[in-house]
């Protein structure tokens, strides 16, 4: 009797799990607000902790103006960015604060060639910062955080907005920035000039230096790059054959 009643109350909570609405898909601005509550805490963490500002090696300090005006510069931008998805991008705006380099762009979509589509806004966040060691600058990533479309059936039928939304994050959005780089100008080499004098006598030498963005914060309008810098391991010496 109880193992029939126990089986009983499994099938009925089954079928109430089956009967269940799946849970829709966060939207944009949803997910924005939860990736910003996300990177307020780590700030607010780190600011208590006295760490907000704790490095060791070379801090980078990139004003959001400057983005603005780089992205200013390639406007309007223009591809295919797969799935049959072709984007125009007319307008960008950077925003670095609440722990997020936001860049919001608004522009266009249209799919399978249509002449006909749907106003975009698309939500990014410059998440991936590495350092080119032989140009010195700043190379950027820009991740999507989500897409919302004003009239999501002139892109078609099965969620439209989620396959646009796919094909931005996996390369889409690479089609339509580019290489998307800050010029920051950091020397991968140390130069020390040689010293001749009476008491001292120094050669000439360039030693190279191995460095690396390792975390990277964005608030009060700036994005702030912590890169550790040192020498360069010498190269190892291939072993003589006999």
């Amino acid at each position: 009797m109880a193992a029939g009643v126990v089986v009983g109350l499994a099938i009925l909570a089954l079928a109430l799990r089956l009967m269940r609405p799946a849970p829709s898909r966060l939207s944009a601005r949803e997910t924005l607000l939860s990736r910003q509550t996300q990177e307020l805490v780590k700030l607010v963490s780190a600011a208590e902790s006295g760490t907000l500002l704790d490095f060791k090696g070379v801090l980078v300090i990139v004003d959001q103006v400057l983005v603005q005006n780089l992205l200013d510069a390639v406007l309007p931008l223009e591809a295919d960015v797969g799935s049959g998805f072709h984007v125009k991008i007319d307008s960008a705006d950077a925003a670095f604060g609440d722990g997020v380099a936001l860049v919001h762009m608004t522009g266009t979509a249209s799919v399978g060639g249509a002449s006909v589509g749907s106003q975009v806004t698309v939500y990014g966040s410059i998440d991936i910062v590495e350092l080119n060691p032989a140009s010195g600058v700043l190379q950027c990533g820009v991740s999507i955080l989500g897409v919302e479309a004003q009239d999501a059936k002139a892109l078609g039928h099965n969620d439209p907005v989620g396959r646009l939304t796919e094909a931005l994050a996996h390369g889409g959005i690479s089609m339509l920035l580019g290489s998307f780089e800050i010029p920051v100008s950091i020397e991968d080499r140390l130069a020390i000039p040689a010293v001749d004098s009476k008491r001292l006598k120094i050669a000439a030498q360039t030693l190279p230096l191995s460095i690396a963005v390792r975390q990277v914060k964005a608030f009060g309008g700036r994005l702030w790059v912590f890169v550790d810098a040192g020498l360069a391991p010498p190269p190892a010496k291939s072993e003589a054959r006999s």
